[in-house]
C-alpha cells in the first residue's frame, strides 16, 4: 500500500525536550512575527501580524487522526508528544483552539505548542491555546534594543508587550510553561541579569537556556559549555538544555550523509530529494555536525552543507 502524504504532519523527529515530537504544521513556510538572527530555517520571508485561517482544519484533524490509526494498527512509528511548530509561528494560525481540542480527541499523547510566544499580549490567542498540556514560548531579550538586535520582530511588537502576554498566559494557562532562553554570543548574553528577571517575572515552570547549534540565518555565534554553566549562577533554577541523543532512522540519515558526501546541499536541496520536511532534515543534520561528519558552507549568500569525499 502506498504510503500516505501528509501536507502538515512531519516525523516523529527526535526532541532534546520532548522525546519524539509529531510535528503539525500549520504556516506557509517562514511565516514570522519575528526575523531572528539565529533561526535555522533562514530569514523570515513573510514578516506579519496577522492571524488568518492559513490551514484546512478538518485538513489537519485528519492526517492526525490518520496517524493515530496507523500507530495503534502499527504501521506508524509511536511518538511522545503532538506538536504545534513547523515552518513559521504557529500563533499566527487563526483557529489553534479547535486544531488543539480535535487533536486531544482522536490521540492519547500530550499536545505542546512550540512559539516565540509574542502573540500572547492579545487575549484572544491565549484563549485559543488553554487546552493545550505544555507550551513552549522563548525570550531572548528584555531591552528594546537587544529585541530589536536578537529578534529582528515586527515593527508593531515591544518587548513590553511580549513580557506582559507571557505574564497573563501564566495566570490563565493551567498546564506546563517551559520558558526557552536563547543566548547568543555577542548580541544578549551580557543582558542575561535582566532576562533572568523577567523569566522570574512571568513563572514559568521550567527556564531552559540554549545557545545557537543548529543552522543559523546569519553567521551569529554561541556560548561555549563553560559560558553556559555560567549562566546557571545568573537564572535561578533553570537548566542548559542537553543534546538530544536520539538518532531517528539511520536510513535516513545514512542518506544525508551520502548526498552531502557527493557534493554540498543547501536544506531546501535536501528536502526537494529526500520529500522530508525542513524540520525533519535538521535533526539529522544536527546529529552529523555533533559528530563532526559534516560542516556549513556560506556560498553566494546561501547555506550549504557538506561532508568529506569518500
Amino acid at each position: 500500500m502506498r504510503k500516505r502524504i501528509m501536507n502538515h504532519l512531519f516525523g516523529p523527529v527526535p526532541s532534546r525536550r520532548l522525546g519524539l515530537s509529531l510535528g503539525v504544521d500549520l504556516l506557509p513556510f517562514k511565516t514570522c512575527t519575528l526575523d531572528c538572527v539565529y533561526c535555522q530555517l533562514g530569514p523570515t520571508t513573510c514578516l506579519t501580524l496577522s492571524r488568518e485561517r492559513r490551514v484546512s482544519t478538518p485538513e489537519v484533524l485528519a492526517e492526525i487522526r490518520s496517524r493515530a490509526e496507523a500507530v495503534e494498527e502499527g504501521r506508524e512509528e509511536e511518538f511522545d508528544y503532538l506538536t504545534l511548530a513547523g515552518s513559521g509561528e504557529p500563533l499566527l494560525h487563526l483557529g489553534l483552539d479547535e486544531i488543539i481540542r480535535g487533536a486531544k480527541e482522536v490521540i492519547d499523547k500530550p499536545v505542546a505548542l512550540l512559539t516565540n510566544g509574542t502573540l500572547f499580549f492579545r487575549e484572544e490567542v491565549r484563549r485559543e491555546v488553554l487546552e493545550a498540556d505544555l507550551i513552549v514560548p522563548s525570550l531572548d531579550a528584555a531591552t528594546a534594543a537587544t529585541f530589536q538586535r536578537v529578534n529582528r520582530p515586527h515593527p508593531d511588537l515591544s518587548i513590553e508587550k511580549v513580557i506582559e502576554g507571557l505574564v497573563h498566559l501564566r495566570k490563565e494557562f493551567s498546564g506546563e510553561i517551559w520558558l526557552e532562553v536563547m543566548l547568543v554570543s555577542g548580541m544578549n548574553d551580557s543582558e542575561a541579569p535582566l532576562i533572568a528577571e523577567a523569566a522570574e517575572e512571568i513563572g514559568a515552570d521550567r527556564v531552559q537556556l540554549n545557545t545557537v547549534a543548529r543552522p543559523p540565518a546569519e553567521p551569529v555565534q554561541p556560548l561555549s559549555p563553560d559560558e553556559m554553566v555560567g549562566m546557571l549562577e545568573v537564572f535561578s533554577s533553570a537548566e542548559v538544555i542537553a543534546d538530544w541523543t536520539r538518532e531517528g532512522s539511520k536510513g535516513t540519515r545514512a542518506l544525508i550523509f551520502d548526498l552531502l558526501s557527493r557534493r554540498p546541499c543547501t536544506l531546501d536541496d535536501l528536502a526537494a530529494i529526500t520529500s522530508l520536511h525542513r524540520n525533519e532534515i535538521l535533526k539529522y543534520l544536527e546529529v552529523l555536525e555533533a559528530e563532526r561528519k559534516i560542516s556549513r558552507l556560506h556560498h553566494g549568500g546561501g547555506l550549504y552543507f557538506q561532508a568529506p569525499d569518500r
